[in-house]
């Protein structure tokens, strides 16, 4: 999905430690006015999915370790680690004197109890697949322990992780929201949801206010334990419509505004615009997602066909005058596993009408079906092309737009038969692109909206990850890639770029090709 964001109490009683002395806070100068698309109707890191979530989750939390600017794995609460040679054990030895929002002293007990929180069944996490390696995740989440065997505090600042097998891609897992460390001193308040109406972590940045479907205002943690903020605050208004956004940035209320095909070349023409223009290769697949178990789309000769009836390059060419790369397969350019060349799902129309034909639809009796969509100009750009273009093929589509929670939770369900979406890299690894969205485990909101199924696919991605040797490793995704293609469970459409437009208020603004990666640290306004 596509969606804007910024670079970027109810709570228990809790135990106040020792609150550490904060540094000088006139280093933290200047307002920043971003907005979200829609609210950011979950911040608990174990629940949260979307881009909205994340990018306020980025600047209250820390994880164990982060990609940086520059799209390097470093250490944020863990100051150093070691992995075994066998790939089965990684120990990590915390920074010292950090500290919550609330004072509370960061040490290992509050790293054992957010991880296992996510592998706790109580909690209905849909990113346990994210720990689900770890030494006893499995009886954790069957309830058969009050603990995960596999995570422990060697020492008040030493943790232990011990996976059940090798996986390659583990650290890049732990960088993830959904490792992020909360305080378990307000388990309490955590385990009641109360905590996630205004949390607090070790992040960078506290949210000092929040009006729902209206601002989340975030000031600086001048006692953070790594970088300091340049920014005293963050305003990030709620806005869903883009017309609306465009207005409010062109009326100078906002510092940012996300760009779309719709109105890109109008800011590019004027040069008092163009140059603040960022563009920002994602790490991203558009598709139309089709309920692979639900006629019509039971039938992988119905998926072939509409793959083919679609002009990815005529449509990037017209909406995105070609910062766009039609998709193959699902793994975007620049990550491990990415497939060049044909994949047989290439546009076709003759036998694509051949295929439809023989799976018994004609122009009298039209393949027809309902598109889900999120109710926002960015889809309808690309939704409303599309139906245009499978309507030249005798192709029937109904566009369904609906608030983006509803969507969500339709798809998830399984309720819709055809949807567009996109899926955004949660970390560099080709395998990102592969099991959370196509393993047969991840059905519904774990990722794999589609609900494919295919046992060969899913040993496939089990064995890839377990390859240590990265080129060899690259190898069998880019296998995995192809393979999927062949059943072809999506439409795939593209991998796009973001563009955003900064005002002249804006001295400094880091953009990262992964959503939550972007803490604010390095954002800076003129005053």
């Amino acid at each position: 999905f596509s969606t804007a964001f910024v670079c970027i109490m109810a709570m228990a009683a809790s135990l106040l430690l020792n609150t550490p002395a904060e540094t000088n806070p006139s280093s933290c100068k200047g307002v920043f006015s971003g907005y979200l698309s829609s609210e950011p109707s979950n911040l608990d890191p174990a629940r949260g999915v979307d881009v909205n979530e994340a990018s306020i989750q980025a600047k209250v939390f820390d994880g164990l370790v982060r990609y940086d600017e520059k799209m390097k794995l470093v250490g944020n609460l863990a100051e150093s680690w070691t992995v075994t040679p066998d790939g089965k054990e990684l120990v990590f030895k915390l920074k010292q004197n950090v500290f919550f929002h609330n004072g509370q002293a960061l040490t290992s007990s509050d790293v054992v109890y957010s991880l296992d929180r996510i592998l706790d069944p109580a909690v209905g996490s849909p990113r346990t697949w994210v720990l689900e390696k770890i030494e006893g995740a499995a009886e954790r989440l069957r309830g058969e322990s009050s603990r995960v065997a596999g995570i422990t505090a060697i020492d008040d600042y030493t943790v232990s992780i011990k996976l059940s097998a090798p996986f390659a891609p583990f650290l890049s897992l732990l960088s993830m929201p959904a490792c992020y460390i909360l305080p378990s001193g307000n388990a309490h308040a955590i385990s009641d949801r109360s905590f996630f109406e205004k949390p607090f972590g070790t992040g960078p940045f506290k949210i000092s206010e929040r009006v729902r479907d209206s601002h989340i205002r975030l000031t600086a943690n001048t006692a953070y334990h790594g970088q300091k903020p340049r920014l005293a605050r963050i305003d990030m208004r709620i806005i869903p419509e883009n017309m609306k956004a465009e207005m409010e940035f062109e009326s100078g209320n906002l510092d940012m505004l996300q760009l779309y095909p719709a109105n890109y070349e109008r800011f590019k023409s004027d040069p008092d615009f163009a140059a603040r223009i960022t563009d920002v290769p994602s790490l991203n697949v558009f598709y139309i997602g089709f309920n692979n178990q639900s006629a019509p789309f039971d039938d992988v000769r119905v998926r072939r066909a509409l793959n083919m009836l679609v002009d990815r390059e005529k449509i990037i060419k017209a909406v995105y005058q070609g910062r766009a790369v039609a998709a193959n397969g699902s793994i975007p350019p620049g990550i491990s596993g990415y497939t060049e060349g044909s994949n047989g799902l290439e546009y076709n129309p003759e036998e694509g009408r051949r295929l439809l034909k023989e799976a018994g639809y004609s122009k009298t009796n039209p393949l027809t079906f309902d598109l889900y969509q999120r109710s926002a100009q960015s889809a309808f750009e690309i939704t409303r092309l599309l139906q245009g273009e499978l309507k030249k093929h005798g192709v029937v589509i109904n566009l369904k737009p609906m608030e983006w929670s509803a969507l969500k939770d339709a798809v998830s369900k399984g309720e819709a038969p055809a949807f567009y979406m996109s899926w955004f890299g949660d970390y560099p690894d080709g395998e990102n692109f592969l099991f959370p969205v196509f393993h047969s485990s991840n059905w519904g909101s774990g990722g794999n909206r589609a609900r494919f199924k295919n046992e060969e696919i899913d040993s496939m991605i089990e064995d890839s990850v377990k390859i240590q040797d990265a080129d060899r490793r690259s190898e069998a995704y880019s296998r995995i890639n192809r393979k999927v293609a062949e059943h072809a469970p999506w439409i795939y459409l593209w991998h796009a770029s973001e563009s955003y437009l900064t005002s002249e208020k804006v001295s400094n603004m880091d953009f990262s090709p992964m959503f939550f990666c972007d803490n604010a640290l390095t954002l800076s306004v003129k005053e």
